[in-house]
């Protein structure tokens, strides 16, 4: 992968153009509008009640005896019974658990009645708001008869309760995790998820912060870290390229896999942990090619450390971004090598510059070593124990934060649970099997409100095919490797590889980090095809217009937009394709 002096040069530069501004901003601002469109509501109910376990029950009445078809809870951070009582003595339980907080549960109704006496059987229950519905489908409004005067804050917030909730108004999937958790840093209380290092629950909790514990605050910050992807994606490109067209092409396709849309849309880590993942590979590709000869060793240092950094960040939002560092170290020794090979060859053709060459090698290869320790080792585990400052914050010390690690590899390497969405790691290049994330429960006959996570085929498909076209023209020599193909390779064996032994429980999901790489691969081999056969420019063009028209042909199965089941079920293009749950 040595390259002559000149080549070296180019490659190390970033100039953006007039044109880079305009393709870059115009591309983030578009998907923008995209990601934040129907994101999420900013007004679900904040303010709660909790009913104690034994304590004094509230009791709702009404104006009137209504006949009370539906009643709907939406609940906090509890486990218990709940039991509704009528004034005849009619009665209603409900279990409430962890997977039905933050949304909207109907649990029964057929009442007629004018008041409802509720009270918890087990447990201590945080209830946000409480919600009755006739048989029209019209809200009864009810007021607090008796009771603690705060349990009137089980109905304040009924204004903004939507006839039809729909994700946009409460948790689905690992949200019940991950956002959950993220309120538990902000006020002090016991986490609640701990399979995964707290820095992107951290993260989440910023949102929640600003704008509250709902929908909006919870995804925003996966939301504007997935657009914060599209111009680092575009300046990896342009890097890798040099050339405007082909910085967009990998950054539109990007753009527009439907992975990352879904993924930087729901409250969970990937986001975060790609984007730190991509950030240490555009440094460290930055770093590869300069040459601590030519450029000074003070030049190199600052990409290696940018590198160390955000590998140290990505680590503790996720371990993926452990196996993204052995990438990392692959570039890094491998770089070293070549400077070494450099020297050893003037020395064996007897150039009078060896001798000082060995010389600068020797020092600069310590002090390199030495600054790796300090950013890819000593910095991780600082940020990393960082992130545990809520743990810190409830009383935890380092033994308490060490038995965390235990307790997170014994779940990961012993899990055994199976999900009907799994797949193997093998099928995800291909898109065997999506993961159904969200199905509406609350949408007319005929129609349907759904999310699955997966790939846009016309990335996935393309572009894992191009990586084996890549390696196969590679081995067989029709095409010359080079910096970028290096990297993309690195990139793809050291994010994928590692899932490929794994044989628990596992979802397509864990492909994301891998997209990005496969995606670089097969434009590095596009590049290159273009250069030897200069009629093929259409080509890119072409294939930005095929995932552009596959992104808004799916879009209603990836973004939750009602359409009707027809229109899913003719989407459903392999066995594995479920879009209904079904």
């Amino acid at each position: 992968m040595e390259q002559n002096t000149n080549e070296k040069v180019e490659l190390m530069i970033l100039t953006f153009t007039k044109k880079d501004w305009i393709f870059c901003i115009a591309l983030t601002l578009l998907y923008a509008c995209i990601a934040l469109t129907n994101v999420g509501s900013n007004k679900t109910p904040e303010n709660g009640y909790t009913l104690k376990e034994g304590g004094a029950p509230a009791v709702i009445g009404f104006e009137q005896e209504e006949d009370i078809a539906q009643i709907w809870v939406y609940s906090g951070i509890s486990e218990g019974n709940l039991k509704v009582t009528s004034e005849d003595g009619q009665e209603l339980d409900y279990e409430q658990k962890f997977g039905k907080m933050y949304r909207y549960a109907n649990i029964g109704g057929d009442f007629h009645t004018k008041q409802l006496t509720f009270s918890s059987e087990s447990g201590d229950l945080e209830i946000l708001e409480i919600v009755f519905w006739n048989a029209q489908g019209e809200q009864i409004r009810g007021y607090l008869a008796a009771g603690d005067p705060e349990a009137s804050n089980l109905l304040d917030e009924s204004d903004h309760v939507p006839k039809r909730p729909t994700f946009t108004d409460g948790m689905y999937f690992d949200e019940l995790y991950h956002a959950r958790t993220g309120y538990e840093y902000i006020h002090g209380m016991e986490p609640y998820e701990t399979v995964h290092p707290p820095l992107g629950k951290v993260l989440i909790s910023f949102g929640i912060r600003m704008f509250g514990m709902n929908p909006f605050g919870w995804r925003i910050m996966g939301v504007m870290f997935g657009i914060f992807m599209v111009p680092v994606m575009y300046v990896f490109g342009k890097r890798l390229f040099k050339k405007s067209e082909y910085a967009l092409l990998a950054s539109f396709l990007f753009t527009f896999d439907f992975m990352h849309y879904t993924q930087s849309r729901i409250a969970t880590l990937d986001v975060f942990a790609v984007f730190f993942i991509l950030l240490m590979y555009y440094f460290m590709y930055e770093y590869y090619t300069m040459d601590f000869y030519r450029d000074g060793l003070k030049k190199t240092l600052r990409p290696l450390a940018l590198s160390g950094v955000f590998f140290a960040i990505g680590v503790a939002v996720k371990w993926i971004g452990i196996y993204a560092g052995a990438g990392l170290a692959v570039i890094f020794f491998t770089s070293l090598i070549q400077r070494y090979l450099r020297y050893r060859r003037l020395k064996t053709a007897g150039d009078e510059s060896a001798p000082e060459m060995g010389r600068i090698f020797k020092k600069n290869a310590w002090i390199l070593i030495g600054w790796c320790v300090l950013f890819f080792i000593a910095l991780p585990i600082g940020v990393y124990l960082l992130a545990y400052i809520p743990y810190f914050n409830i009383g935890y010390d380092l033994k308490g934060i060490w038995d965390c690690q235990v307790t997170m590899y014994s779940y990961h390497s012993t899990l055994e649970a199976t999900h009907p969405y799994q797949s193997l790691a093998i099928e995800w290049p291909y898109i065997l099997r999506p993961v159904w994330y969200f199905m509406g429960a609350f949408e007319p006959e005929g129609s349907v409100a759904t999310i699955s996570v997966m790939g846009n085929p016309a990335v996935w498909w393309i572009c894992s095919t191009g990586t084996i076209v890549l390696i196969a023209a590679l081995c067989l020599r029709k095409i010359k490797g080079n910096p970028a193909i290096f990297v993309s390779l690195v990139g793809i064996a050291s994010n994928f590889v590692p899932w490929l032994l794994i044989r628990r429980c596992i979802f397509i999901y864990h492909f994301f980090a891998t997209v990005p790489f496969i995606l670089l691969g097969t434009v590095c081999l596009l590049f290159e095809l273009e250069k030897k056969y200069p009629k093929l420019a259409w080509v890119k063009w072409a294939w930005m217009g095929l995932a552009l028209a596959l992104f808004i042909l799916f879009f209603p199965v990836i973004s939750g937009v009602e359409c009707s089941t027809a229109y899913s079920d003719a989407l459903e293009w392999l066995p594995g394709w479920t879009f209904r749950g079904v």
